[in-house]
């Protein structure tokens, strides 16, 4: 098969080595522009940023474990975290997860109370784990979406919940910050409260829990040696994002207009330099970098990193969304950008505040 560009090439008499060329050079430049720290804006990162600082080691095994935790995996097959319940307390953590994020899938109000009671206790043995607390608050999101669902379907207007749903999971994040307190319980209590404006989408509720997730993300940022800790950048980042732009939000006046820029331009190069992540992470910050711009105004600096997101990952969704974008015109982009992170936020299937991107 001849492809269009070939013919093209033949009626004009270009050599194809000149097209094949080109399509060398315009895949590298996406590569390039990801490897270069000065290119397209992005701020130097401190020679001592780690892997560990940054949030962002050991992926695999967390991708590992919460395909186990959430039984995409034989445990047979897994034999280091199946063990004997008195043994290590890390593993004992891990394999009550699992058989808890069963339970909560039964129908019963007993096993899903229980489930995550039990829950609770087990990650008290790993406090710090990401991959488990992020199970947790990720199944207390589904059930908690799927009681206003049926609540609403009996008509209920203002759906109140029942107690192990109520004011969860805030309430055990801060109690365990209390008996514990690691940078990851805090990172999971401020992803808490933007659980709550997507479930709750109200202004009232949406700028006030936005603004206090702020705060707790920036409380973590700015302990000593957390300044590089890409989760919290980046969900700081995404919330400055999300704010209507037409609107005034509590603390805009004291909150840059780049500020989105900043912290998501900030893992972009951190990622950069420790060269981690995968290809659709990768692809998902660079074009999350470009929805800043737009914000910010900078719109042909946008397109850029929208383009590079383009070759960085060749997913579907990620090339659709990349599309669409490239689609909108310089008149209608800021109101095209603000509908379309609309619709992410009622993606509540897969929600935006789910840390499995991370090694996914």
């Amino acid at each position: 098969m001849i492809s269009s560009n070939e013919k093209v090439a033949s009626r004009l008499k270009i050599p194809r080595i000149v097209w094949l060329g080109a399509a060398v050079l315009l895949g590298g430049t996406a590569a390039l522009a990801w490897s270069r720290v000065g290119l397209l804006d992005l701020p130097k990162v401190s020679g001592s940023v780690t892997a560990e600082s940054a949030g962002l080691a050991h992926l695999d095994a967390m991708k590992e474990l919460n395909d186990y935790v959430w039984g995409r995996t034989d445990p047979a097959e897994v034999g280091e975290l199946v063990v004997d319940p008195m043994s290590d307390p890390k593993k004992v953590a891990r394999n009550t997860m699992r058989d808890c994020v069963f339970k909560t899938q039964l129908k019963g109000p007993y096993e899903v109370e229980n489930g995550l009671n039990e829950m609770r206790i087990g990650i008290q043995y790993d406090a710090s784990n990401l991959v488990l607390q992020n199970a947790y608050r990720m199944t207390l999101f589904r059930l908690r979406l799927n009681y206003l669902k049926e609540a609403r379907a009996r008509g209920e207007l203002t759906p109140k919940f029942p107690e192990h749903l109520n004011r969860q999971p805030i309430e055990f994040f801060e109690e365990l910050l209390r008996e514990q307190p690691a940078r990851e319980t805090k990172l999971q209590l401020a992803l808490a409260w933007v659980d709550e404006m997507l479930l709750f989408p109200a202004l009232e509720i949406k700028a006030p829990s936005s603004v206090q997730a702020v705060d707790i993300l920036t409380q973590i940022l700015e302990e000593p040696g957390n300044e590089n800790y890409v989760p919290a950048l980046f969900a700081r980042g995404l919330n400055h994002l999300h704010r209507p732009a037409r609107l005034v939000w509590p603390e805009t006046n004291k909150t840059p207009p780049d500020a989105a820029v900043r912290d998501i331009a900030k893992c972009v190069a951190i990622g950069r330099k420790l060269n981690l992540g995968s290809a659709r992470l990768q692809a998902t910050l660079a074009m999350t970098l470009g929805d800043a711009y737009v914000k910010a105004g900078r719109l042909s600096v946008a397109r850029s990193w929208w383009q590079i997101a383009q070759n960085l990952s060749h997913e579907h969704d990620i090339q659709q969304a990349v599309r669409r974008r490239y689609s909108w015109s310089d008149e209608e982009i800021l109101d095209r950008l603000e509908e379309e992170l609309d619709r992410a936020r009622t993606e509540l299937d897969r929600p935006m505040t789910d840390l499995a991107l991370m090694w996914n």
